[in-house]
């Protein structure tokens, strides 16, 4: 088996555990019928695995000596190390952050003030962050509520305990089965891993 059968072989089976995994989480949030919140790291260990393997099959012809038909093809190899580089920043920021799938910007809003205060955190409300004034810290916290996704993440690494409290905290409150929930965020998951697998599964069977 030469090394770029091996790397396809490898892109297929991270790309289906990818769409296992987040048809996993949309059909949990739809049966639980709550907001769940799940480390950021996982969906974008997935996603860098993916465009590393991508990065591997399209650098080969370029080792092997081999030229591209079309020069602007040329330029592919180095958009996707580009797209490497930046998920594996991404990631690196990202190691003790939380997505949260299901939110409203009041009910993500409401569980995290639940959380601050419950942990007894003294904090400070700006713009774009929160500042945990005793932890001398800053709580970034973002919210597309028209999808029903929300993230948190402490800037400081040294930190990251402090966030897995505050999420679990979170999930605490989000137990309530009166607050209302944005299933639209539990669909997309469900619809993406779907349209994930079954591009999967049309091009194994198409390669001979």
């Amino acid at each position: 088996m030469d090394i770029q059968l091996m790397i396809l072989y490898a892109l297929g089976f991270v790309t289906t555990a990818f769409a296992v995994y987040i048809i996993y989480i949309g059909s949990l949030g739809l049966i639980k019928r709550h907001p769940l919140l799940f480390p950021s790291h996982h969906y974008m260990f997935f996603m860098f695995a993916i465009f590393l393997l991508i990065l591997m099959v399209t650098f080969l012809p370029i080792l092997e000596g081999k030229t591209y038909g079309n020069p602007l093809f040329s330029i592919v190899p180095f958009v996707n190390l580009v797209l490497v580089a930046l998920w594996a920043f991404m990631l690196r920021q990202q190691m003790s952050g939380y997505m949260i799938l299901g939110v409203y910007d009041d009910t993500f809003r409401d569980a995290l003030m639940f959380a601050l205060k419950k942990l007894n955190f003294a904090f400070q409300e700006n713009i774009s962050k929160i500042k945990l004034i005793d932890l001398h810290a800053d709580l970034q916290a973002s919210v597309a509520s028209w999808m029903g996704i929300a993230q948190i993440n402490i800037k400081q690494s040294q930190h990251s305990r402090s966030v897995h409290s505050i999420a679990a905290t979170m999930r605490e409150y989000y137990k309530d089965e009166s607050i209302k929930v944005n299933y639209l965020a539990f669909i997309l998951y469900l619809v993406m891993g779907i349209a994930v697998l079954v591009l999967v599964g049309v091009i194994a069977f198409s390669v001979p």
